[in-house]
């Protein structure tokens, strides 16, 4: 039996099982017999040198691959993570002027034609941003994917403006603040400040004309503001269905009645003629009350 077991035990390929063998079988501790589990602690001496060295070079070989943690990016690296930031910023910039410029079209749908082309006429943009915003506001209720597509379009071609003069144009035109509207026209072009009389008229008229039954309701809430009716003040003030500046409302009335009340004495004096600051505060009240008007809900709102 010695005589079989001597060779395989001289063969180079049973020395290293056989060597792990007989390591498990002297120097492993024995099961505790309380928990019936196994420790499986190795004593020192049962680590070879051998194996010493090769798990140094096999720790040396996995410590090749790392980088410390304070060791400096290489430049390759840290130019590009830089330039992937700035794409980065620079695409979160383009969709926030994108998404900006697509909520001015919106809100430019919703004043009337002449207003729009005062705001257009201020900020030098092209007939072909008009003729886009006309179209938008002549689609219907139930075609919302066009009209999707129209504001992008309409944003793209407003990307360009200033974004302070556009806000502030479109917020002066919503509170009925002409002389903010008037400020902001004559900040970048002094010469739109001289607009003639016939050329305001012309606006004033086509701005009642594309009203249409909202022009009914502001002159309604003309007389009665000037005439200082309780019931229809009451009505204004009271409105909770649309956001506007009451304090704005009530500077223009108690403008429209001191200049009326100015004029009235002054009357005679002038030989009939109009007084045109009367004539302009007049404007003012009633653009405001129309484009309030214009923004009550309509039973289509309550249906949808």
């Amino acid at each position: 039996m010695a005589q079989l077991l001597r060779p395989l035990i001289l063969s180079p390929a049973s020395k290293r099982p056989l060597s792990r063998c007989i390591n498990y079988a002297f120097f492993s501790i024995p099961p505790d017999v309380s928990t019936g589990s196994f420790t499986h602690r190795r004593l020192l001496t049962s680590t070879s040198p051998t194996t010493l060295i090769h798990r140094k070079n096999l720790h040396v070989s996995r410590s090749r691959g790392l980088r410390p943690a304070d060791a400096p990016l290489p430049p390759e690296l840290s130019q590009s993570d830089n330039e992937s930031d700035s794409e980065r910023k620079s695409r979160n910039l383009k969709k926030h002027e994108a998404r900006r410029s697509v909520t001015w079209g919106m809100e430019l749908a919703k004043f009337s034609e002449s207003q729009i082309k005062r705001v257009l006429r201020v900020v030098s943009l092209e007939e072909e941003v008009f003729e886009a915003i006309m179209l938008v506001k002549r689609l219907g209720r139930d075609v919302r994917e066009g009209k999707r597509r129209q504001f992008s379009y309409i944003g793209r071609l407003l990307r360009d403006v200033e974004p302070e003069l556009m806000v502030g144009l479109i917020n002066a035109l919503k509170d009925g603040d002409q002389k903010t509207f008037q400020k902001l026209s004559d900040s970048v072009k002094p010469d739109l400040g001289d607009t003639s009389e016939e050329e305001e008229e012309t606006d004033h008229e086509d701005e009642e004309e594309g009203l249409g039954d909202h022009h009914d309701i502001a002159t309604k809430w003309f007389d009665g503001l000037v005439n200082k009716d309780v019931d229809i003040t009451n009505e204004i003030y009271s409105l909770s269905t649309v956001d506007f500046d009451r304090q704005e409302l009530r500077k223009l009335v108690r403008n429209f009645c001191s200049l009326q009340a100015r004029n009235a004495t002054s009357e005679a004096e002038n030989e009939g003629e109009p007084d045109k600051k009367l004539v302009r505060a007049k404007k003012s009240l009633t653009s405001f009350l129309a484009t309030l008007a214009k923004q009550l809900p309509t039973e289509e709102d309550y249906i949808l």
